[in-house]
């Protein structure tokens, strides 16, 4: 098969695999609108913070990969750019915390919860091991 064929099937499987909501303007509006009511009319707050996290967390690997693979070196200027990155990440975070009616507080505390479960001895590579897929 050759490479324009290919890919046109594989668009057909694309769609073929896609949600109608995906597809459908009117059924992500409508899809939307459920949202927003369910959330008290913050679906735009927590739509913003979602896209935002994506964005400074792809901001801030950017920089890393710099420093890392393309000798960009770890000078207090890049720290700076990183810890303004992590600002804008907390700002996103806010967002989410307020569309969602919940506490940083109570974040953490599920967050800890959560790790502790996980790792109830602390850190342990072994747990990766048994969970692997």
């Amino acid at each position: 098969m050759n490479e324009v064929d290919f890919f046109k099937q594989y668009c057909e499987f694309v769609k073929s695999t896609t949600s109608e909501c995906t597809t459908s303007d009117e059924k992500f509006f409508e899809r939307a609108k459920m949202l927003s009511e369910k959330l008290g009319g913050e679906f735009a707050r927590l739509d913003t913070a979602i896209n935002g996290i994506a964005g400074e967390t792809g901001e801030i690997a950017d920089i890393w990969k710099k420093i890392k693979f393309q000798d960009k070196e770890l000078s207090e200027e890049n720290i700076d750019d990183l810890v303004h990155e992590l600002g804008d990440l907390y700002w996103y975070l806010a967002q989410a915390t307020m569309a969602l009616g919940v506490s940083q507080e109570k974040i953490i505390e599920m967050n800890i919860e959560k790790l502790k479960k996980r790792h109830p001895h602390g850190f342990s590579n072994a747990y990766f091991k048994e969970n692997q897929k």
